[in-house]
């Protein structure tokens, strides 16, 4: 994954061909911590036991943005109508998330179309998934520009790639573009 700062070239690409090459949505976290890392890569397939601290999320999403600079950035890119990508602490899953506090598998995002939306639910983990710091429990729901979400402890935003975009650009200067 790249930073933000390492994108900020792509800022001078047009937005279709930066979608066309990136997909629609992205998610950016903040560099997990290499504790966090290598301790999660030491459970392994084992059960999660990390419990999450829930009363901390909307402090961290605030530090992630002052931070935004230093964000590494995942392009979604799906391939098809329905695509489900799934996120969790195994290396078999489509994101995956090395912090103790995230489930094996932890939660599913799947793509619609037809809405140009993503839709995420939680697939049962210990400690909970969350947008803009309330839990989902059982429930599907769709994702919005900007919105906050949270496996665990693991925070990210959910971003439009034109959105992504402007900002990268928003840094370019006029001239350079």
């Amino acid at each position: 994954m790249a930073s933000v700062k390492e994108l900020r070239a792509l800022g001078r690409v047009d937005v279709g061909t930066f979608l066309a090459e990136h997909g629609p949505v992205v998610l950016i976290q903040q560099p997990p911590s290499p504790v966090f890392q290598q301790v999660a890569q030491q459970m392994g397939q084992a059960r999660t036991v990390y419990m999450a601290h829930r009363s901390r999320l909307a402090d961290r999403l605030m530090a992630m943005l002052q931070g935004f600079e230093h964000l590494q950035v995942l392009f979604l890119n799906p391939k098809m109508d329905g695509e489900v990508f799934a996120v969790g602490r195994l290396e078999t899953c489509s994101l995956v998330i090395h912090d103790p506090s995230v489930s094996k598998f932890h939660a599913l995002l799947r793509w619609n179309a037809t809405e140009g939306a993503c839709y995420l639910r939680d697939a049962g983990s210990m400690n909970g998934t969350f947008v803009n710091a309330v839990a989902l429990g059982e429930q599907e729901h769709q994702l919005v520009d900007g919105d906050g979400i949270a496996f665990g402890d693991a925070q990210f935003l959910y971003v439009r790639s034109e959105t992504l975009h402007g900002h990268l650009g928003a840094a370019v200067p006029a001239s350079s573009r």
